[in-house]
């Protein structure tokens, strides 16, 4: 348990079979109820986590209400729990309404149809590996819509609700102008990267969107960040700064990948860059991680597919794509 501010603590939920081993859950402690900002998976030692947690504050789990900042199962999974011992739920509107998509079974639907689009077969990974599909939510919750630029209250602090869109598409963060706080759950990081995935053409881009999320966050005055996973940042332009260098490095290493005149799949590409997991090969690649892998692969293709350093064509339901230009920069 810490105190990282006068009246927000935080301690570390357990994510069970997950390379980001824990969820960092925010409280803040009121008079009568007090607010709880994500919640860890939809399973017994997360739960058992949260719960002494809430004990060692003295916290009851009928007195808290729920915040959560966007979709993802490591954050919003307990939130049925917490709904029906009387806790009220706050999310943004478009990460709401797929977090319960996600309990209904129609998001899953929509993310087994990438398989195809990435040249994966269904022998590779399956959606029940997906630890978002195995931990989410029991069932879809009613929540009170936090709109963007809107100010949301509690006890001394007043937060704006802020769009951070990328790492999810409907991604909000919490910020407190005058105390120069703000919690950003997964969209600045460190020392990991977040995971920016293809989130369907509805959302095109997504990794350029991202980036421009962070621009508007390096523009901003001295803040501490509250983030979901790993440490507080105290310096946001500094990592900022790195994450950006990131995806560009990791761009040039996906355009290095590709030889002239070559047709090539998401899955192509994932296999042949690389990433911090142990794993010899694609073939012994963890399979829960290939969804994150090749999501986050196409996010880089269709970035690049937009600056023009790529071209790409959709044969039998598989999109292939082709080297146009070696190198990209940042200018």
């Amino acid at each position: 348990m810490r105190e990282v501010y006068p009246g927000i603590y935080t301690f570390p939920i357990c994510l069970p079979n997950s390379p980001l081993r824990e969820i960092h859950s925010y409280i803040i402690r009121g008079e009568e109820r007090s607010l709880v900002i994500d919640t860890g998976y939809n399973h017994p030692e997360s739960l058992a986590d949260m719960e002494a947690g809430l004990a060692v504050l003295g916290i009851s789990i009928q007195s808290v209400d729920l915040v959560i900042t966007h979709l993802h199962a490591d954050h919003s999974g307990l939130a049925t729990y917490f709904y029906d011992r009387g806790a009220r739920i706050f999310a943004g509107k478009v990460d709401g309404d797929l977090f319960n998509a996600m309990a209904s079974g129609e998001y899953w639907k929509m993310l087994e149809s990438f398989k195809t689009l990435y040249g994966i077969s269904d022998q590779e990974m399956a959606i029940e590996d997906n630890p978002g599909y195995r931990f989410c939510l029991d069932r879809a919750v009613p929540f009170q819509v936090l709109e963007i630029g809107s100010h949301f209250q509690f006890g001394n602090f007043d937060f704006e609700i802020l769009d951070l869109i990328g790492h999810t598409p409907g991604h909000i963060g919490l910020y407190d102008r005058d105390k120069q706080i703000l919690f950003s759950a997964d969209t600045v990081l460190d020392p990991i990267t977040p995971n920016i995935t293809f989130w369907g053409w509805e959302y095109p881009n997504i990794l350029k969107t991202y980036m421009e999320t962070l621009g508007r966050l390096r523009k901003m005055p001295k803040i501490t960040l509250f983030p979901g996973h790993r440490k507080v940042i105290d310096d946001h332009v500094s990592r900022i700064d790195q994450l950006i260098d990131h995806h560009f490095e990791r761009m040039q290493e996906i355009l290095d990948a590709i030889g002239i005149d070559e047709k090539v799949t998401v899955r192509d590409v994932s296999a042949r860059i690389k990433w911090r997991i142990k794993a010899d090969s694609w073939d012994q690649f963890p399979k829960p991680q290939k969804w994150f892998a090749s999501g986050e692969t196409m996010a880089h293709l269709d970035y690049l597919v937009e600056s023009g350093h790529l071209s790409m064509t959709l044969n039998k339901g598989v999109l292939y794509f082709k080297k146009l230009q070696n190198c990209i920069s940042k200018g």
